[in-house]
């Protein structure tokens, strides 16, 4: 029976996933990864150009997952705490990833066209998410008023932050690093002239 399309590309993301664990972050190549899937390196090349693209799509896919896994489904939040706390089990969770670990460490050159030049896919998804959150947040008063976009622009960029330099600072923040960061968030998005969650 013939590999479907979408089935391929689960095949070689997965693949491409279990050998950059395997090299600890470092650099895999096509060949690698390929025969890691079981597929030909045609069969590859017909969908991705090279390995930088495959380890794009699966960067997209990996950061997609962490998200969802921690906040898909979840009941609406009760109050700007349990919105913003959100926000940081997100944090938490792409900082525990140990694929997205290993690439931050192994492959910054591959990072940080991501922090200084333009909006990944993965980012771009994480933007529509968070100015929905905010706009619900809006809808109930929890959040204060404001452009949705342009809030949960800043919101990406605190956390994002968080995520790349946080290990500088990491003895001083121990693990009160959470609590920082939520109260950084909380006061940002509270409502003006509330002192709690509105």
């Amino acid at each position: 029976m013939a590999i479907r399309n979408e089935e391929i590309g689960d095949l070689v993301l997965d693949a491409a996933r279990s050998c950059l664990l395997r090299s600890g972050g470092r650099k895999v190549t096509v060949s690698e990864v390929a025969r890691q899937a079981g597929v030909s390196r045609p069969t590859v090349y017909r969908r991705w150009p090279d390995i930088t693209e495959i380890i794009r799509g699966l960067l997209t896919r990996e950061v997609l997952g962490v998200v969802e896994e921690t906040i898909g489904g979840t009941a609406d939040p009760a109050d700007l705490d349990a919105l913003v706390a959100r926000v940081v089990a997100v944090v938490g969770a792409l900082r525990d990833d140990e694929l997205i670990a290993s690439l931050w460490r192994e492959q910054r050159e591959f990072m940080s066209p991501y922090v200084f030049e333009r909006l990944g896919t993965s980012q771009q998804g994480i933007l529509a998410i968070l100015a929905d959150m905010l706009s619900q947040g809006q809808e109930r008063r929890q959040v204060r008023a404001g452009d949705a976009k342009r809030m949960a622009a800043m919101v990406l960029l605190i956390a994002q932050s968080f995520l790349q330099s946080g290990a500088l600072v990491s003895d001083i923040l121990a693990e009160g690093w959470s609590v920082e960061l939520h109260e950084m968030l909380a006061g940002y998005l509270r409502p003006v002239g509330t002192g709690v969650d509105g």
